[in-house]
């Protein structure tokens, strides 16, 4: 049933939509943000996403809906939640974000209703469910619960399910004083037998004037026999939008203890990540590509509403951790299935002379570089995207300092400024650049690393290099590939 409603496929023109990405999820049409209820569900892929199917701004917001086999070929499915109950219809409010549990074969979806009261948004956690994975009947019940342990309605939300032995868990993002008065951020945790009925069993997360004013969209989930947590601190003392803890967890006694944190991704667009896992049992990570106003580094939204649409997904990524508690995150295999390769370069010579890559699409491409440290003689190497009419993009890596640094300074004339991350000088190294149309992410030492962004580049800026500044380095191997649109 599910395949006769999906729409097999969009008619995109390239000419209007330079902008529009090729292998990374876009809305059909207007806005999209944070990715919702990941699930994989009777044989199939369910992203749901916060959309405004009206226009490109922000508002009202509902849950777009698409399906798919491998992750990275979608099909559009009808909207899944709109606002139309008291406590969800409102212009500034909305179905806002949540997560899906499957239960007897039912499935169900977790948001916040938000609407507006006093003098901001009253936030409560909602359920709706489905048996077909299509069609969405709002729980009679709703809201399932109404009121924060802080009290403080407007910042409540973003609900996060998930089971641990034979009891369901709710993590929930909250705020003790609110997120634009400077309060203290929270994570709150929820037990329920039934996914009916809920008790607030403690905080799992809690600021202390050190993490951030609020903590959005939270995830929970087990990755060697620890407890990774993730959210997205609004007003982060030291500008970490994208945090990850690692820790252990005594669900009994709501006792998290932290043992390492760290971010997910230190560029300037990535936030929202929802987890999941996939039909092998790997945990997976969507985020959205873009971000709001009070955000470090955030600029504007960006030229794309011209052509329709507005808001990325990032490539699907596989996490995993090392020895050290530091989580890695990769992109899924299933990725190759859309590349071709255009060359393969082996042992070569990087000089101050542009050593130029020439992907047959010119925005639509994979960079891979590999190398040993000793053999860096320069101590910088530099990466030139979308190089043309005197623009590009430019990565640095720093061997001494041991710092990435991604550079939109000069990039087009709709984004600016620098952004780095430190990274293990380790002997060996590898790097991958996924470049697509509008969006670019940066991917270190198998995923430890990474740097996102998005850029708006005008269809003459076509070249692509390596280069270094002084002296030389030896690259072992550089591969370029083009990749295939998946729509």
């Amino acid at each position: 049933m599910i395949e006769h409603i999906a729409k097999n496929k969009r008619e995109y023109n390239l000419e209007k939509e330079h902008w529009r990405p090729a292998y990374h999820f876009s809305a059909p049409k207007g806005w999209l943000n944070d990715p919702n209820g990941l699930i994989y569900y009777k044989g199939y892929y369910h992203l749901f996403y916060q959309h405004n199917p009206k226009h490109c701004n922000w508002d009202s917001m509902h849950w777009g809906h698409a399906i798919s086999k491998d992750m990275m070929h979608w099909k559009d499915l009808p909207i899944a939640l709109a606002p139309d109950l008291p406590y969800d219809n409102d212009p500034d409010g909305g179905c806002f974000s949540g997560s899906a549990v499957e239960k007897d074969g039912i499935l169900y979806l977790f948001y916040t209703g938000a609407i507006k009261g006093g003098n901001g948004l009253i936030q409560t956690q909602c359920m709706a469910y489905s048996e077909d994975g299509v069609h969405f009947k709002k729980y009679e019940g709703n809201p399932i619960i109404s009121l924060p342990p802080s009290g403080v309605l407007e910042d409540f939300r973003d609900p996060k399910v998930f089971s641990v032995g034979d009891k369901w868990y709710m993590v929930i993002g909250g705020s003790v004083g609110g997120a634009e008065g400077g309060g203290d951020g929270r994570i709150y945790l929820y037990a329920s037998d039934d996914l009916l009925q809920w008790e607030y069993k403690g905080n799992i997360l809690e600021s202390n004037g050190k993490l951030g004013t609020m903590f959005e969209c939270p995830d929970m989930f087990e990755l060697n026999g620890k407890w990774v947590v993730t959210c997205f601190p609004i007003f982060h003392p030291k500008n970490n939008k994208a945090l990850y803890c690692v820790g252990t967890m005594d669900f009994e006694n709501c006792e998290y203890h932290i043992e390492h944190i760290g971010t997910l991704d230190a560029g300037f667009d990535y936030y929202a990540s929802q987890s999941f896992l996939d039909e092998n049992g790997n945990r997976v990570l969507i985020g959205w590509l873009h971000g709001f106003s009070w955000m470090p580094w955030f600029e504007n939204s960006g030229p794309t509403d011209i052509e329709g649409w507005r808001g990325t997904l990032s490539i699907p990524r596989v996490a995993t951790l090392d020895k050290n508690n530091q989580l890695h995150l990769q992109p899924i295999s299933n990725l190759d299935n859309i590349k071709t390769l255009d060359a393969l370069e082996e042992n070569i010579q990087i000089t101050k002379t542009k050593h130029k890559l020439n992907p047959s699409d010119p925005h639509s491409f994979e960079i891979k570089i590999s190398g040993n440290v000793s053999e860096i003689e320069s101590r910088f190497l530099e990466i030139g995207l979308l190089v043309g009419n005197n623009k590009e993009t430019k990565i640095e890596l720093d061997f001494i300092a041991g710092v990435m640094t991604l550079d939109r300074s000069n990039s087009d004339v709709y984004t600016s400024g620098k952004v780095n991350c430190i990274f293990d000088n380790e002997d060996k190294f590898d790097l991958q650049v996924l470049v697509d149309h509008s969006c670019i992410e940066v991917i270190l030492n198998k995923g430890r690393h990474i740097l996102s962004a998005n850029v708006y580049p005008e269809k003459e800026q076509t070249e692509c290099y390596i280069r270094t500044p002084y002296k030389s380095a030896t690259l072992r191997k550089v591969e370029t590939r083009s990749l295939k649109s998946v729509w």
